[in-house]
């Protein structure tokens, strides 16, 4: 059943990669400007809805005297929807938050 594994697996990262596509067009064609925390959730629950585990991730860091904070959503360890790979520059809170209950 190799085969059936496979499949099944591309079947769920393209249903990761399309949720996170829709959940970025949306953000983009808003009239009203999202934040990383916004879309992060939306696409947290969305995942989550289509049985799909994620975590939920916050980070921060410092840059002299500004603090910052970044929210993104993980699969595998891997962001989803982070093109420029912006969440890198933040240290991750230990706590994840899983969008599937085990």
């Amino acid at each position: 059943m190799p085969g059936k594994k496979a499949a099944l697996r591309a079947t769920v990262e393209t249903r990761v990669a399309f949720t996170s596509r829709m959940v970025l067009a949306a953000a983009r064609n808003s009239p009203i400007p999202s934040t990383c925390l916004e879309r992060s959730l939306a696409l947290w629950w969305l995942l989550a809805c289509q049985g799909i585990a994620t975590q939920f991730r916050i980070g921060v860091r410092k840059d002299g005297e500004k603090f910052a904070a970044h929210a993104w959503v993980e699969r595998d360890g891997a962001a989803i929807g982070e093109p420029e790979a912006s969440h890198l520059h933040y240290a991750a809170f230990v706590e994840e938050i899983s969008g599937v209950s085990s």
